[in-house]
């Protein structure tokens, strides 16, 4: 396969993240919901939901403090997380993952020739085989698609997979494809 080579930590560390700048944005909004709080307990007592009478305005007041408690609560998990992601990050350093080249034009685009159904049926049938060879294959693991958190993923995916396939014989055969290939229009 060719593509990237990197591994996923790099991709974080040298595109998305950046401790300091997160930290620093997390430490910004809880500036701002400190100053949101002592805004909300500026409120008359009579305003409060235990000091009134009416649900609307007292649900209101709750929802208020409960929305910034939710937020508070959000912004310590964060900060909490930022400082643990080093560890995740570094750990992911060693697994490289590669990715599939997006194809360029067909042989047959570049003809200009007509679809053919039964070369393309068969060419998925192919498909289908190796899915099933992989799951076959993904079988023999210790944790095989049995397992929850990871390795039933690949199971998932081959099963999207598998349905394409199956999808498409289905829209080949109901003729969708049939004409010149030409994935320009």
């Amino acid at each position: 396969m060719k593509g990237w080579k990197d591994t996923y930590a790099n991709i974080i560390l040298n595109e998305a993240y950046n401790k300091s700048k997160e930290l620093a944005r997390v430490n910004k909004i809880d500036k701002l919901a400190e100053q949101i709080g002592k805004e909300i307990r500026k409120f008359p007592d009579e305003i409060t939901d235990e000091g009134t009478d009416d649900k609307d305005l007292a649900n209101a007041y709750y929802d208020m403090n409960k929305g910034l408690g939710d937020l508070e609560y959000g912004i310590g998990d964060y900060a909490y997380a930022l400082r643990n992601l080093d560890e995740s990050v570094k750990e992911g350093k060693e697994e490289i993952i590669e990715r599939i080249d997006f194809h360029k034009k067909s042989p047959a685009e570049l003809k200009g020739s007509d679809f053919d159904r039964k070369k393309e049926i068969n060419g998925y049938r192919k498909i289908l085989k190796e899915v099933e060879k992989l799951n076959k294959f993904h079988e023999k693991f210790q944790y095989n698609n049995r397992a929850a958190r990871g390795p039933e993923k690949i199971f998932y995916g081959l099963q999207k997979v598998e349905q394409a396939c199956y999808d498409m014989i289905n829209s080949i055969n109901d003729g969708k494809w049939d004409g010149k290939v030409d994935l320009e229009d």
